[in-house]
């Protein structure tokens, strides 16, 4: 009964320090200004990510906007595209107190201005 114990106890501590969560960060029509009907679509919808460290609420990624930079990842799978439609915007966070993970991930559809 004494391990049992243990493992409880060390069960609880374990689900009170790590934490996961996942949700919309933000939807847009498109990345950038266009009308409608004056772009074709150039491809499948693609997606880029970009993670960042923090230690202690301290962010160790790369300066500017996480959701800039997966955007960016996600036009480099498109080459022939201006932009992108029907975006959505997601964020994944793994806190583990001391050290958060955070993966931003920008999807669309890539297109083509005319």
């Amino acid at each position: 009964m004494n391990k049992l114990t243990k493992l409880s106890a060390l069960a609880l501590v374990a689900t009170t320090l790590v934490g996961c969560i996942t949700g919309p960060a933000g939807f847009v029509d498109k990345s950038i200004p266009m009308e409608q009907g004056k772009y074709a679509v150039v491809g499948e919808e693609v997606s880029g990510d970009d993670t960042q460290l923090m230690l202690l609420g301290i962010g160790l990624a790369l300066p500017g906007s996480a959701q800039r930079r997966a955007l960016s990842d996600a036009m480099s799978k498109a080459p022939n595209a201006d932009g992108l439609i029907s975006m959505a915007i997601d964020q994944q966070i793994i806190d583990l107190k001391v050290l958060q993970l955070i993966t931003t991930r920008v999807t669309g559809t890539p297109v083509k201005t005319k």
